[in-house]
């Protein structure tokens, strides 16, 4: 029995430039995540807090111990963590990182992840909702962790709860979907969304899916170059612990996708 923990990465809005107005979110949508044996979860709830609040201690004095809040309950999001900033002035940021991908290759847990690059243009120009994207992602995900997994294994997939507008909807799909395909086999409930704050391992998919987030940025437009840092120090050891069956895909058939092996590479995929 497998237990998979996933996130969004990207932004699944529609998108025009970094620059621009109004759609400027991200040019990649995508779910990633890992999967882990359930045997293993609670050490990695362990490990992944000490790992947090040991090399966070200070702004966790200031920011929680300090007003009398619950450590257990203090979340710091990937976004904020994997600042240009941060990384560059503080090492142990990075050490941070490195930490969490080592505690998921000691305990076998892979991470998996699939993302599209977005069709440049406002939502009418695209034809593409935010919805479709969703659901787009999330069976491609399903798929990729059912080629990944053993033979006779089952999976749990576990989300961060975003708000049930979004992915009501997606959710019903992937359970229909879960009944009618052969790559979703393993799979023995639909998609379930908890409280990022109350799940350590939940928390960490957030940061692995901070740092896809910043290649794929990277990859798929030049304005995002400053995060080149993603590829450097974070690319190579990501691509070690992740399934072979992940995937960034491009919008067009003259740009590159992104395959594991390619996340340490500074090769662009744009045009």
């Amino acid at each position: 029995m497998y237990v998979g923990y996933f996130d969004e990465f990207g932004h699944n809005g529609a998108y025009v430039g970094r620059y621009d107005s109004s759609f400027k979110t991200h040019p990649v949508f995508g779910l990633g995540g890992f999967v882990i044996p359930a045997d293993n979860v609670r050490e990695l709830s362990r490990m992944f807090r000490a790992i947090k609040e040991n090399g966070l201690r200070e702004e966790i004095e200031a920011k929680v111990i300090s007003q009398g809040k619950r450590v257990e309950r203090w979340e710091k999001k990937g976004s904020a963590l994997l600042t240009t900033r941060n990384i560059e002035k503080y090492r142990e940021t990075r050490r941070l990182i490195f930490r969490v991908i080592n505690a998921l290759k000691k305990l076998d847990a892979q991470v998996v992840f699939y993302g599209q690059e977005k069709l440049r243009g406002t939502p009418v120009q695209v034809g593409e909702t935010n919805a479709h994207r969703y659901d787009h992602a999330m069976k491609q995900l399903i798929q990729r962790i059912n080629w990944t997994l053993p033979d006779d294994e089952n999976l749990l997939l576990v989300l961060d709860k975003q708000g049930e507008r979004e992915r009501l909807e997606i959710f019903a799909s992937a359970a229909a979907f879960m009944f009618s395909s052969e790559n979703a086999t393993k799979l023995i409930e639909p998609p379930m969304e908890v409280e990022s704050h109350l799940y350590q391992t939940v928390q960490c998919a957030d940061w692995i899916c901070a740092v896809l987030g910043r290649i794929a940025a990277y990859k798929y437009d030049p304005d995002f170059s400053e995060f080149q840092w993603a590829v450097k120090y974070f690319g190579d050891r990501l691509a070690q612990v992740t399934s072979v069956k992940s995937k960034i895909r491009s919008s067009t058939p003259e740009a590159r996708d992104v395959y594991p092996q390619y996340l340490g590479n500074f090769a662009t995929c744009y045009l």
